[in-house]
Order: structure tokens, then C-alpha cells, then sequence
């Protein structure tokens, strides 16, 4: 396969004079950083609706292996079955208890400690160990109730609902990054957790920009360059930037040099530089020439999240003898904890009703873009748009086709107006 020679040359045309660098960008209220109520809608219009990335295929290798994670209130347990890997509830169908309480493992049985019930790799019920039901009970009614499950690209999403948007298109450019990358074929060689007591999107900004770099990581500061890089305009619904390796290195660890062989299909201009590609609404890839790192962040609480991080390289390295991850994993276990420090005062900060939404400068453009996702996936409705709109469906039923059509535009209009008031008095609070 050829060798592009540069990720520019893969995806669409960027416009160097979007609005964006006109103005730059304004931060959003106290409410949409630390509010009970945007929270409620992010979990039920974001992470209870929307396709989530929740796992690589390395970790789900043989049949048995599993994986879980909690979402909000929820858990999924995720599994190689014998139909590949399948994402499930994570409880058991006769009272409610919690299955699996470990992170990972593997198992061929899963075994309800409560009263026993027996469910196997793929979920179906396989016994009941003394608990009595007579002709009422169908067993094979009874399994763990199943997660819409997709892997692409190696990696495993979920959906909890039946109306997420198309997968595909959501992942719009991804896949170009993807493929050079050989995400698919890539190992885990390491997982942990963090807690973090701040919002999520607080996380999710802090992973998705260098400006602090020179302050706050003066280890990544001598290997990276934070005034050389760039944000991506992707088709998607996805962000990414990219940012340079200083010269004199090869790898973004602690020494700043590797002997692994770079990925053979990075393009020759990428081959110094990480690019950061966030899947909406919480996985952040860092993808360089030796190895790719996969970090979410998961919303607990309006105040809280946890972030998970995964370092991935490729099988030809990780199969020789000498290899060793330490010097990446030191960098970044190490940037880890520098970054929540800044994400947990700045909550502390915002947690403040008074404070008033600051300038993103120009380096801080994918900042805006989240927030303008997330403010656009949980935007709330006018009663006017609404009721515009249940007039429409009442006329449907009462009269016929051209005059129901003719309602709804109105309708269409009177609700885009709306949200155009909507979205004006939005930025009189941002900027008064």
C-alpha cells in the first residue's frame, strides 16, 4: 500500500479562514460547566443515546475475556462470545445484582454470587442452582439482556439506545487516521484509571490542547513543540489537532527516544508529530509514529468523571524481547496527574456562579468545538418550537396532506426562529 506524504494529503481540504480565526471562541456559563441539569441531558441525550466508544479489541482476545464499565448509573459488561465480542447489562435478571465488579478477566461462566444463577459467554441462562419456578419461567427468556455492539477500526461501541445516529457517519474522517495507524492490529499493553473531581468537558479540554504544556508538563515541553501545531477541520463527528516533536527526538516518552520502528504507513510528515483525534463525546487517540494512546473521560457526576487511558503498540515490537513501554508510560502517568490538578481547580473555579466566560485565543479552537457540540447534542427546545410543532401533527390528523404539509413549515419556521432567539440570548449571557 502507498505511503501518503502527509495526513493532509487523506483528508478533506482545510479552510484557513474559517470564522473561528476571525474571533476566536468564548467559554460557556457556570451552568453548562458544572450544572445538575446539563448533566441530566448530556447523560440522556449524549451517553444514553449516542454510539460510545468503550474498548479496544486487544483487550477481548479470546473467548471469555471481558471487560466492564461503568456509564452514569449503569454498568456493561462487555464479552468475547462465541458470535465475537458482545456488550451486555451488567446484573443479573432475577433481582438486579451487579455480575461483574472486576475491570477485566476472562470467564467462561458468569455466576450471580446472590442466589447463583448461571450464565454463559453469550449470555444465555444456563442454570438456576435451586431456585424454584414452575411453569411461568421461561429460561431462555431469561438471559442478560444485550447492548448494541459494533467494533470498528479495533474499536468496540456501544449504543443503549435504538435511535443512535448512523455509526459511520459519525466517525466520519476517523478511519483515515485509523488505517495508517494500524489501530485495528495494535496491542494493549497497558490500562489504568484515574478519578477526577471535575466536569468532564473540563477534562476533555485539557486533552485537547498544548497552550498549557510549557507550564504545566515541562517533561512533554522539552520533547514537544506547543508553537508548532495546528487544529484539523474533519468531517464527523470528531475534532483533532496536531502538534510537533522537537528535533533531537523520535518518541514522546521520558527520553524522547525509541529504537521501535515507526508504523510503516505513518506519512514521512507525521512521522514527527503526535495527532490528538478525539471521537465525540469523550475518546481522545493519541496517535505518533511508535505508539497510539486511547484516553476517555466518563462523566460520573456534574462535578466528577473518571479517565481511562490505554497505551497500544504495534505486535512486531511488542513480540521482541527488550521491548519495554516504561519510559512512555512514565511521561504520560506523570502528565496524567499534572493535568487533573488543572482540571480539578479549574471546576473549583467555575464552580463559582459569578464567573463569566472567558477568550479562547487561537490555539484553543477545538476547546470551542466541544463545547459547541455538546451545547448543540443538548440544546432544550422552545415551548414556542414545540407547540409550533404539536399543532403541526394535530392539523395532520384533521386535515389533509397540503394543509398539514403547509402547518408544518410554519411551524419549521416559527421553531427556527426560536432557536435563533435561543442562540442569541445564549451569547448575551456569554458576553454580558
Amino acid at each position: 500500500m502507498t505511503r501518503a506524504s502527509s495526513m493532509f494529503d487523506l483528508i478533506s481540504d482545510q479552510d484557513d479562514e474559517r470564522p473561528y480565526f476571525e474571533t476566536g471562541g468564548i467559554g460557556r456559563s457556570h451552568e453548562f460547566y458544572t450544572g445538575e441539569e446539563q448533566h441530566r441531558r448530556e447523560m440522556a441525550r449524549i451517553y444514553g443515546r449516542r454510539w460510545l466508544p468503550v474498548d479496544h479489541v486487544s483487550r477481548l482476545k479470546d473467548k471469555g475475556a471481558y471487560t466492564t464499565l461503568n456509564i452514569g448509573t449503569g454498568s456493561v459488561l462487555i464479552i468475547h462470545g462465541d458470535n465475537g465480542i458482545q456488550a451486555y447489562h451488567n446484573y443479573c435478571r432475577h433481582r438486579g445484582y451487579k455480575l461483574v465488579e472486576e475491570a477485566a478477566g476472562k470467564r467462561q461462566s458468569l455466576v450471580c454470587l446472590y442466589h447463583c444463577w448461571v450464565y454463559d459467554r453469550n449470555g444465555k441462562l444456563k442454570s438456576l442452582n435451586g431456585t424454584y419456578f414452575d411453569h411461568f419461567f421461561e429460561k431462555e427468556k431469561n438471559g442478560l439482556l444485550p447492548v448494541r455492539t459494533e467494533v470498528r477500526f479495533g474499536v468496540v461501541f456501544i449504543a443503549l439506545s435504538d435511535d443512535a445516529p448512523d455509526l459511520d457517519a459519525s466517525l466520519g474522517e476517523f478511519g483515515e487516521f485509523a488505517r495508517v495507524y494500524e489501530l485495528a492490529d495494535l496491542e494493549c499493553v497497558e490500562a489504568k484509571d484515574y478519578p477526577v473531581a471535575s466536569n468532564w468537558k473540563l477534562v476533555a479540554h485539557n486533552v485537547n490542547e498544548s497552550l498549557h504544556f510549557p507550564t504545566a508538563h515541562k517533561d512533554l515541553h522539552r520533547i514537544t513543540d506547543f508553537d508548532d501545531a495546528g487544529t484539523y477541520e474533519l468531517k464527523g463527528d470528531i475534532v483533532g489537532a496536531w502538534q510537533s516533536i522537537r528535533n533531537g527526538y523520535n518518541s514522546v516518552s521520558m527520553t524522547g527516544r525509541s529504537a521501535r520502528t515507526p508504523m510503516e504507513l505513518v506519512p514521512e510528515a507525521d512521522r514527527m508529530k503526535i495527532n490528538w483525534i478525539t471521537i465525540l463525546p469523550n475518546l481522545l487517540f493519541g496517535f505518533t509514529a511508535d505508539y497510539v494512546m486511547m484516553q476517555w473521560v466518563w462523566p460520573e457526576s456534574p462535578g466528577t468523571c473518571f479517565v481511562r487511558h490505554f497505551w497500544l503498540f504495534h505486535p512486531s515490537e511488542t513480540a521482541k524481547s527488550d521491548f519495554s513501554h516504561e519510559a512512555v508510560f512514565a511521561l504520560w502517568d506523570k502528565a496524567n496527574y499534572e493535568d487533573w490538578e488543572m482540571c480539578e481547580r479549574t471546576h473549583r473555579g467555575l464552580s463559582n456562579p459569578l464567573w463569566a466566560p472567558g477568550q479562547l485565543s487561537l490555539d484553543e479552537e477545538v476547546v470551542s468545538q466541544i463545547d459547541s457540540w455538546v451545547a448543540a447534542e443538548t440544546a432544550e427546545r422552545s415551548d414556542t418550537a414545540a407547540n409550533a410543532e404539536d399543532r403541526a401533527v394535530t392539523s395532520a390528523k384533521a386535515e389533509d396532506a397540503e394543509q398539514a404539509a403547509d402547518i408544518s413549515a410554519k411551524a419549521e419556521d416559527t421553531a427556527a426562529k426560536a432557536e435563533d432567539f435561543a442562540g442569541t440570548s445564549e451569547t448575551g449571557k456569554a458576553t454580558g
